[in-house]
């Protein structure tokens, strides 16, 4: 009698946990788990494509629908419009955290919720209020310490629920590509010494040295990063404000890579999306002490998430520029042309 009792007492202590941990789900808050992968070729900030430890998101709910229960949707649209997220350890896929209590918690088992999110997260008047247009400097902002504030990504479409609260910003096989992706465009100038053409092999070195400089002139340098929900459909769109452009940007202390035994030297620039196509951009390189000119050939209708490459070769007679390519960040288009002194 007594082993029976003990088995009764056991079952019935199963069934209870059993019935708390269905209460738990049905009744009590399941807070969402955060992954999120990279759809970019690179990022602007990373040789590869990572994230990098302590890279912060934005993260929104963006609908929820609802089958069966009660007909009434939770407010957790109104409630969750913009959620740091942080991550800890880098990678990509990496996993994404709140601060403890401040994360996006799910309220109905019977709602399955839509997310959307944004890469570097910005503040705003508290979790249940969108950033709103951002402004963005490109001018000043191309530099090794700030290029990652400018280099704005977004995702949007990843789906979890109550009962699954993975929230995963990765390319699901046979459906939506929930990836973050580049909404600004990248313009990469390729400048090299040519000694084929002129110059002495020491000469072709000065295109690394540190006295030589680069400018760069006609883009439009302020805008906006602007977040936006619209019949549970997000959007995440990097717009230039006005029509002034900049003349004579120097670009010799941006973002860039030498490699002095090729005389070549690369620079990486995060633009906001323009059409430069009729009106083409105006180069100028000092190398060793002499200026170089080239204002036909730059003329790249820069869209976002497109990466677009030119190839300066600097020759004794001047600047030519070939090898236009675009890609994602994109590939395409080819241009060529020459510069004089």
């Amino acid at each position: 009698m007594k082993v029976k009792f003990f088995m009764i007492a056991t079952v019935a202590t199963m069934l209870a946990a059993c019935s708390n941990d269905e209460n738990e789900i049905n009744n009590g808050p399941v807070e969402a788990r955060v992954t999120a992968g990279l759809g970019a070729v690179t990022r602007a900030v990373n040789t590869d494509d990572t994230w990098t430890k302590n890279d912060e998101i934005g993260v929104m709910v963006t609908k929820v629908e609802q089958s069966g229960g009660s007909g009434t949707v939770s407010g957790m649209v109104d409630r969750y419009k913009n959620v740091k997220y942080t991550t800890k350890q880098g990678g990509s896929p990496a996993a994404f955290e709140a601060e403890t209590g401040l994360g996006i918690f799910f309220q109905d088992a019977t709602e399955t919720v839509t997310f959307a999110a944004y890469y570097p997260y910005a503040t705003s008047a508290g979790a249940s209020t969108l950033p709103g247009a951002i402004a963005v400097n490109t001018k000043d902002n191309n530099t090794d310490a700030n290029q990652a504030k400018i280099d704005f990504l977004f995702a949007c479409g990843a789906a979890a629920s109550k009962i699954n609260p993975a929230v995963e910003f990765k390319d699901n096989s046979g459906g939506t590509d929930c990836r973050f992706k580049h909404k600004m465009a990248q313009l990469k100038l390729v400048i090299v010494g040519s000694t084929a053409d002129g110059f002495t092999e020491e000469e072709a070195k000065a295109v690394c040295d540190d006295a030589s400089t680069y400018k760069l002139g006609g883009l439009i340098h302020d805008g906006t990063f602007t977040l936006a929900v619209s019949g549970g459909v997000a959007t995440g769109t990097a717009a230039t404000t006005g029509t002034a452009t900049v003349s004579g940007w120097d670009i010799t202390e941006c973002v860039k890579e030498d490699k002095g035994n090729e005389y070549k030297r690369t620079y990486t620039l995060v633009l906001l999306p323009q059409n430069c196509s009729g009106s083409a951009l105006n180069f100028q390189a000092t190398i060793g002490g002499q200026t170089y000119k080239n204002s036909t050939n730059i003329n790249p209708n820069l869209e976002a998430g497109n990466t677009y490459t030119y190839t300066i070769t600097a020759k004794k007679k001047g600047l030519e520029v070939s090898g236009c390519t675009i890609g994602k960040w994109t590939d395409g288009g080819t241009g060529s042309g020459d510069a004089t002194m």
